[in-house]
């Protein structure tokens, strides 16, 4: 072929490249737009104080879901001291049949433990209220909680009857033993990232863990406070809810966290074989970054879905 009519083939394929590419984008998008002016989404309050909010993300529910759908209510993570954004996975998940709720919290400067698992539990009390205004089923609720949000979160799983409060939790590397934390914050080889979760845990606390180092006449409660914060002491077998509990083989929050969580509950009380399951997956990833890793995310809502359809 003469080049005159090479250039012009290649031209001509150039072209048609270029034109699929802009019709598939397009389609994407028209795709995404379609799924969002679907959605509903909303932020209201809980609490008076101005953490206590909750940003709503759902669709309508069908006549296949007899009007009801699931939902997920999320505790973000942030070491008790900053909010972390879940608005992507939140979207992500009410386009998967669920209605949504990241929850905000009060943090360890505005308040001490435990007024962060105080405000979760007050959020799903608003949430039950309200649930005809989201199309909600009170009866299938999950809490998914990363890092110091899934402390919360399994704090909430063993607390009292937690397998009547909700159906299940999600922890993607939770601070199960904030005692543990502080051991590792200690550590000669502590990272950064231990070093701040260790001291974010003592501000939690308003006490360090160790006796030697408090005042005992003003922090009186101190050792119980700890406690409290650590899951597995309230662990209590059947009456708690299941769990799945999520880390990296290079987290800074190590799996230890939740293999203690898991014994204290299965061979100290006689929790079924399967209502503490804990994976650990390769890589470092650590909280909501897991859901990144492959097949992460769709293990999860497979575990959810077992739970709540």
């Amino acid at each position: 072929m003469p080049l005159e009519g090479q250039v012009a083939v290649r031209r001509l394929w150039g072209c048609l490249v270029l034109c699929a590419a802009a019709v598939a984008a397009l389609l994407v998008a028209d795709s995404h737009d379609s799924a969002a002016a679907d959605r509903n989404e909303a932020t209201h309050s809980y609490g008076a104080h101005t953490r206590q909010t909750l940003d709503a993300y759902w669709n309508a529910a069908g006549e296949e879901m007899d009007g009801k759908q699931p939902g997920i209510v999320i505790l973000h993570g942030g070491h008790w001291y900053r909010d972390t954004g879940w608005a992507t996975w939140s979207r992500t998940f009410a386009d998967a049949g669920y209605a949504v709720f990241d929850v905000d919290y009060r943090l360890n400067f505005d308040a001490p433990w435990p007024a962060q698992r105080t405000d979760a539990l007050s959020a799903l009390d608003w949430i039950r209220d309200h649930a005809t205004d989201f199309d909600l089923d009170t009866n299938r609720l999950v809490l998914l909680g990363s890092s110091s949000g899934g402390q919360i979160a399994t704090t909430v799983a063993t607390l009292g009857s937690g397998a009547f409060r909700v159906d299940g939790v999600v922890a993607l590397s939770p601070v199960n033993s904030p005692y543990r934390a502080w051991q590792d914050g200690n550590a000669a080889t502590a990272t950064d990232r231990q070093r701040r979760l260790r001291d974010n845990a003592a501000i939690l606390a308003r006490c360090s863990p160790d006796a030697a180092d408090n005042d005992t006449s003003a922090h009186p409660g101190c050792q119980d406070t700890w406690k409290d914060m650590t899951a597995k002491s309230r662990a209590s077998g059947g009456d708690d809810a299941p769990m799945y509990l999520l880390h990296s083989a290079g987290d800074f929050v190590p799996v230890q966290h939740s293999l203690e969580l898991e014994a204290a509950e299965e061979t100290d009380h006689n929790m079924p074989a399967n209502g503490v399951t804990v994976e650990t997956v390769t890589g470092s990833s650590h909280g909501g970054a897991l859901l990144d890793e492959p097949e992460v995310a769709d293990r999860v809502l497979s575990w959810i879905a077992e739970r709540t359809y």
